[in-house]
């Protein structure tokens, strides 16, 4: 993908078909020795699905590095350094690859179910010039295909404070066809939609957004969000600590027959 930019999974994997082509190694011939299969290989060359502590590990016992070797230790780096952190745009690239997408939001409609306009509205309220506006929503939007192709669509679970239901974003209009988009795709067979009601109290994914994804053949990535800034966890058992945050999440919001209810109904108070 030539228009990706280059992030510590990119560098990485650059790194490793550099290293494998200087043995004159195909990708069979390191996944033999160092214990791996071919296609995770691929995966970590191309930077698909991120290679773990173990994977680098092995990688440089098959290129015969004392350890902690070359790419142990430039994991361990990328791991600590606060200027690799944002990585939004290498989870949108997971995003297009995910087998199943799992999304918690505090304070507006998930990016993947907003509507054109209530994405409008958004970006009205922002610090975004028109230019750079326009380009952000053709890029979310573009991402909202994943939820609608005709080809193994992933299953997708969204849960959203009750809060982001009377939050008005844009013209009432905006908001009942905004609200009546969620309910279709809700309908959808892939698309789950649940409402946390406020009357839960706090919860373990209150204060910000948490995308999870679940990748072919790999562990699970995680892209938290605050206001100000973005983190992209690949870290498996941070990763598995975020999952399990989501899960206990998803147990305490409405069902949802009921989440479909408190849509309706807060789209019939903006309709009125």
């Amino acid at each position: 993908m030539a228009d990706t930019p280059m992030t510590p999974a990119h560098y990485i994997g650059g790194e490793l078909i550099r290293r494998r082509e200087e043995r004159g190694w195909a990708q069979k011939n390191l996944a033999r020795q160092a214990g791996m299969s071919p296609s995770r290989i691929a995966q970590i060359e191309r930077a698909h699905v991120p290679g773990t502590l173990e994977n680098f590990q092995k990688i440089d016992l098959a290129f015969g590095d004392p350890a902690p070797g070359f790419f142990e230790r430039f994991w361990r780096f990328a791991e600590g350094a606060p200027f690799f952190r944002s990585g939004f745009d290498q989870y949108v690239e997971y995003e297009k690859i995910a087998v199943s997408i799992s999304e918690y939001s505090t304070s507006y409609v998930p990016g993947l179910l907003q509507t054109e306009e209530y994405i409008r509205a958004l970006f009205r309220a922002g610090t975004l010039g028109p230019d750079e506006a326009e380009a952000a929503l053709v890029k979310r939007l573009a991402r909202q295909e994943a939820l609608t192709r005709t080809e193994d669509p992933p299953p997708a679970w969204f849960i959203f404070d009750e809060v982001v239901l009377a939050r008005p974003v844009g013209e009432p209009g905006v908001m009942v066809a905004q609200l009546g988009h969620i309910l279709d795709m809700a309908a959808r067979p892939n698309v789950f939609v649940q409402v946390m009601p406020v009357s839960r109290g706090p919860h373990p994914a209150l204060g910000g957004q948490m995308g999870i994804l679940s990748l072919p053949d790999g562990p699970n990535v995680v892209y938290l969000e605050g206001s100000w800034t973005g983190y992209l966890v690949e870290e498996t058992a941070k990763a598995a600590q975020c999952g399990l945050i989501y899960d206990r999440a998803q147990a305490m919001a409405l069902s949802l027959e009921e989440s479909a209810s408190t849509i309706r109904r807060a789209m019939e108070g903006y309709a009125s």
